[in-house]
């Protein structure tokens, strides 16, 4: 049975290839949206006072994100990304004073951060982290509701570092969109307590802060972690053993 949450992502991912704004890859089902004008929005998050003041930003490993990630070295900012399902760490580290300046738009991409990251293991290697960018496939102008590809994988990984201390309820969350996948209050359902809403809305024509009042998850919740996600994020068993929870 398809929900509403599904409802409004299908509608998205219909939307944008009815209106060409995808290059690659297609369809778009299940994916987060390679959107035309990635680059603008880019820039439009790197000139926020948030983008300025952070040195450790984690951002998602999509392909819409291969500019900030660029950009962010480019600024001298030390980037964080997830590698595929399947690895037994969280992050790769892209440190632009250790990567030469002419690799870094290559590190800014699927394959480079696979071969010139660093992965951070054990979970203790992971730092503070000032500004965490998530994948989107709709969010909300006015509450920051979004809504991912489905997965749940950005909110675990989100979990797991408010559990580590690396980010706090304080870190500010950011998300680049086109301006089709924004959308007005009440599209998108309630929030359960492991969604993720972002604080700042960075399009190719606008920044939008969002009111910022929908809790942010405060941890992982047990309950819901699958064999398959023990699986796809390794280091789950790590921080189940740190915590205390048993293996």
């Amino acid at each position: 049975m398809c929900t509403e949450k599904e409802r409004v992502r299908e509608h998205i991912w219909r939307l944008m290839e009815d209106q060409s704004l995808v290059p690659y890859p297609l369809p778009l089902k299940g994916r987060i949206p390679n959107f035309y004008g990635s680059k603008a929005a880019a820039y439009k998050l790197c000139s926020t006072p948030e983008f300025r003041r952070a040195k450790v930003i984690k951002i998602h490993p999509s392909l819409n994100a291969e500019p900030l990630r660029a950009l962010a070295l480019k600024f001298g900012k030390t980037v964080l990304t997830p590698p595929l399902p399947g690895h037994d760490f969280l992050y790769f580290s892209l440190d632009p004073s250790i990567i030469p300046v002419r690799s870094h738009k290559y590190s800014a991409s699927k394959r480079g951060f696979n071969k010139l990251g660093t992965p951070l293991r054990p979970l203790s290697a992971i730092p503070h982290i000032d500004l965490v960018v998530v994948a989107t496939v709709a969010v909300c102008e006015n509450t920051g509701a979004r809504l991912g590809k489905g997965k749940g994988y950005g909110e675990v990984e989100y979990g797991v570092t408010r559990d580590i201390g690396s980010v706090t309820c304080d870190t500010p969350l950011m998300t680049i969109v086109h301006d089709i996948q924004v959308v007005g209050e009440g599209v998108i359902p309630d929030l359960v307590i492991h969604d993720l809403p972002v604080d700042v809305i960075c399009t190719p024509t606008r920044i939008i802060r969002t009111d910022g009042m929908l809790q942010k998850p405060e941890g992982i919740i047990w309950d819901l972690i699958s064999e398959q996600m023990y699986t796809d994020i390794g280091v789950l068993r790590e921080l189940k053993r740190m915590k205390g929870e048993g293996a």
